[in-house]
């Protein structure tokens, strides 16, 4: 969850690529930063996250996470791998989709040592990881999203909230939550700015110690 919070705007798709920096505050205080590069590769778009805790909050639990989809418009996601470094949780994890089923691969650390183990997962037709989806987000705005969340697929329903400000630019406000066993659960907003680059330029984040809120600090166009 704490890297979601990093990451709920990760993923772009400018004409070759670009790099935006993101920060975390929690009760007003900084609790750490991420940085998204999205680069074409091919057909396909790559999207690499790397979020970290800040200073303060490393002492009482440090989160250092690297994420990475391969995603394309016909396909969806192909391929998502995650490095989860948050405390004592520490977890090395490989997910192939091939629009019938996604192969897992997860490795993680244990009382005993680490353990690695594979599953299988019967899927239909393309899926999005959590960072792929939150592309489509920018791109596409309101819809339902087909998400694998590690186990199984899940509805992502993306509602316009109407038009608002943000920093005195002018921003698309979208609600998004995830369907389990029927229920709407889960929440997050974020602002897309309402001009070409549909940069998100805020997410606030529910969470059970409360609101995190993530606001957009830079964007570098790559090369």
């Amino acid at each position: 969850m704490w890297t979601l919070c990093l990451v709920v705007a990760a993923g772009a798709a400018p004409v070759h690529g670009e790099r935006l920096s993101f920060v975390a505050e929690w009760m007003g205080i900084t609790a750490g930063t991420a940085v998204a590069e999205t680069r074409s590769r091919g057909d396909s778009w790559v999207f690499e996250v790397r979020s970290k805790s800040a200073g303060w909050r490393a002492g009482l639990y440090p989160v250092d996470d690297r994420l990475s989809s391969t995603w394309s418009a016909a396909t969806g996601s192909s391929r998502y791998e995650t490095v989860f470094r948050e405390g004592r949780f520490q977890q090395d994890q490989v997910m192939l989709f091939d629009g019938e089923s996604v192969f897992v691969s997860r490795r993680q650390l244990f009382d005993e040592g680490w353990r690695s183990w594979d599953d299988r997962y019967v899927s239909a037709g393309a899926l999005e990881d959590p960072v792929s989806a939150l592309w489509r987000l920018r791109e596409e705005g309101e819809g339902t999203y087909q998400v694998f969340s590690g186990k199984k697929a899940l509805p992502v329903v993306v509602v316009g909230a109407g038009a608002e400000e943000v920093g005195g630019v002018r921003a698309h406000r979208l609600d998004v939550r995830t369907v389990h066993d029927g229920d709407l659960k889960d929440r997050m907003s974020v602002w897309i700015s309402a001009d070409g680059d549909a940069l998100p330029l805020r997410a606030v984040v529910a969470t059970r110690a409360g609101p995190v809120t993530v606001r957009l600090t830079g964007r570098e166009v790559l090369p």
